[in-house]
């Protein structure tokens, strides 16, 4: 527990430097092991690789912290999914408790409002895309729950 609370705490620092400094730090850059860039998937901020550098790490230690990060990675990615759709079951459970409520009249208009709300957020996340080129953040928040 003291040794997870150790990396945490290093990780915390590291980050912080890294982000104090506002620039590319040993083995974040481009370049091969040993130069900016190297390391375990070469990208800024890579907390294996700043490990490897604040802790003087050797090779076998680097990969096993790299394969660490990468499985917890993993698992951070299948809970996001999980909490993901149980949030598309609440709204869907939340939708049909409300239909359940209205009138036939008050459920075409809520279906419609529904229906602008999420054209209005499609055509939002497209422009925001086009805006900021590709992916940029992905749409957190406005995936839809059919797939």
């Amino acid at each position: 527990m003291k040794k997870l609370l150790f990396i945490a705490l290093l990780l915390t620092l590291a980050s912080g430097s890294a982000i104090g400094q506002g620039q590319q730090g040993y083995g974040q850059g481009p370049g091969g092991h040993g130069q900016p860039g190297a390391g375990h998937g070469g990208s800024p901020g890579n907390p294996a690789d700043r490990l490897t550098e604040l802790l003087g790490l050797d090779e076998a230690q680097a990969a096993e912290i790299a394969a660490i990060f990468e499985q917890n990675q993993l698992l951070r990615e299948e809970e996001r999914e999980r909490a993901r759709l149980e949030n598309c079951d609440i709204r869907a459970n939340t939708h049909d408790q409300i239909l359940a409520v209205l009138t036939p009249a008050q459920a075409e208009l809520f279906e419609e409002h529904q229906a602008n709300r999420d054209a209005m957020r499609r055509a939002f996340e497209e422009m925001r895309q086009e805006r900021h080129g590709g992916n940029f953040g992905s749409g957190r928040g406005l995936q839809d729950c059919d797939g």
